[in-house]
């Protein structure tokens, strides 16, 4: 479905957005896959910090657009899978996505989840990669004539 579509349905709102928003938000991510690369940390938290970073980049790239989620059930799913109108990302890895996402909500709802070493590293890849191809991707919208 696409953003427009999204928007018709009440999932959006069109709102210009106001640069120091976006640059919190991408603070915000760097910030994340700061804490969640150290092993000092534990890795349920580490992989959760990596879910919020990616988070923040898709939220970030809908400000980009003039868009804002609504406030409703299921935001942080929507809000992941607009990924792929905004910056073309792979369904593959918006699967991923949603996979930490689900995750995430079992660890905070349930209590307690066991996530691997192997999984944390995963997610702060991505998650460092999404934040790189955000910031590059915005660089032609930031500069001007």
């Amino acid at each position: 479905m696409s953003l427009e579509e999204r928007l018709q349905r009440g999932e959006l709102r069109r709102e210009p957005a106001r640069p120091e928003e976006i640059r919190r938000l991408m603070d915000a991510a760097a910030r994340r896959i700061e804490d969640a690369a150290s092993t000092s940390i534990h890795p349920e938290t580490r992989l959760e910090q990596a879910y919020h970073a990616i988070l923040s980049c898709a939220l970030a790239a809908l400000r980009v657009e003039s868009f804002r989620a609504a406030n409703a059930p299921g935001k942080h799913r929507f809000v992941l899978s607009s990924l792929a109108d905004t910056l073309g990302t792979s369904p593959d890895l918006i699967a991923y996505f949603q996979q930490l996402r689900r995750m995430r909500h079992r660890g905070i709802y349930e209590g307690s989840i066991h996530v691997s070493e192997t999984e944390v590293e995963g997610a702060v890849t991505e998650a460092a990669r999404l934040l790189e191809h955000v910031l590059t991707w915005m660089q032609p919208r930031s500069s001007g004539p």
